[in-house]
Order: C-alpha cells, then structure tokens, then sequence
C-alpha cells in the first residue's frame, strides 16, 4: 500500500509543478499579448490572472504534499485500519469533485469559444473569452490526468482496505 501511496502522492508533487510552470509560461504568454500593436490586452490580462492563480494552486499543492504523505504513512502505520476508511472517503470525495468540476471546465470551453466567435468585433469580450477558453482546456488535462491517477491510489486503497 506504501508504494501506491508514495506513486500517488509524488503524482501530485509532480503535478504541482507542472502547474506551476504553466502559470510561468501563461505569465510570459501574457507580456508578450500585451503588446498595445496586438489589440490584445485583454488576452493578456485574462492571461495573467489565471498564470497567477495557476501558479498558486501548483505551489499549495507541492508544498502540502510532503507534509500530507508524512502524515498518512505515520497513519498507516499506526491504525491502518482508519487510514483505510478515511483516506478512501476522502478520496471517493475527490474523485467525485473531480467528475463536476471537469463538467464546469467543459462548459467554460463551450460557452467560452461560442462568446469568442459571437463577440469576435468585439476585441475586449473575445480576448476575455478566449483567455478562459485555453486555460479551462489547461486545466481539464490537468484534472483528468489527475482523476486517473486517483483512481488507481483508490482501486489500492479498496483492495487493500478490504483485508483490514
């Protein structure tokens, strides 16, 4: 079980990461839109904020793996027994969130790519659609990695859990 945990969980880290680094790219993409020639300030804007809030989610999520991983090996160690019933709530609740949040970045895609091409005279309105449109594309990769990679930590966990 320590191994799917740790494969799991170094997953995650990585995943920070990357997250991080897509915020860093989506921050230069943004200088380089900015440019007032372009007509494009609101990409770059739209751009920016979510290359920040990327680049935050990636951080927390880096940072807290360790210190979660400690935690849930010292757990399994001692009552594993409760690990196994708590981690695979909190997991089935993860996965779940998973499932609606990837809906919602589904539905910003579509209506983000319909508001672009019906606001395309409109610079301000498309710029602000498009800027969602690619980082809900972003980030429906990223969660749906994310779900499958759960979902072999849960399939572990109820495996598992069951000889407990």
């Amino acid at each position: 079980m320590q191994d799917a945990l740790l494969a799991y969980f170094n997953g995650e880290k990585n995943s920070g990461l990357l997250l991080t680094g897509l915020g860093v790219i989506g921050i230069a993409a943004a200088a380089l839109f900015s440019q007032p020639r372009w007509g494009l300030r609101s990409f770059a804007v739209t751009l920016a904020i979510f290359a920040l809030v990327e680049i935050a989610l990636g951080i927390g999520l880096y940072v807290r793996t360790g210190p979660q991983v400690t935690g849930l090996l010292a757990q399994l160690g001692s009552d594993a027994a409760r690990f196994f019933s708590d981690e695979g709530a909190r997991m089935a609740r993860v996965q779940r969130n998973f499932v609606v949040v990837q809906y919602v970045e589904v539905a910003v895609i579509t209506i983000g790519a319909i508001v672009a091409v019906a606001q395309k005279g409109r610079f301000w309105h498309s710029g602000i659609a498009l800027g969602f449109v690619i980082n809900a594309a972003l980030l429906l990769a990223f969660d749906l990695v994310a779900e499958r990679r759960g979902a072999g930590y849960v399939a572990a966990i109820e495996a598992r859990g069951r000889v407990h």
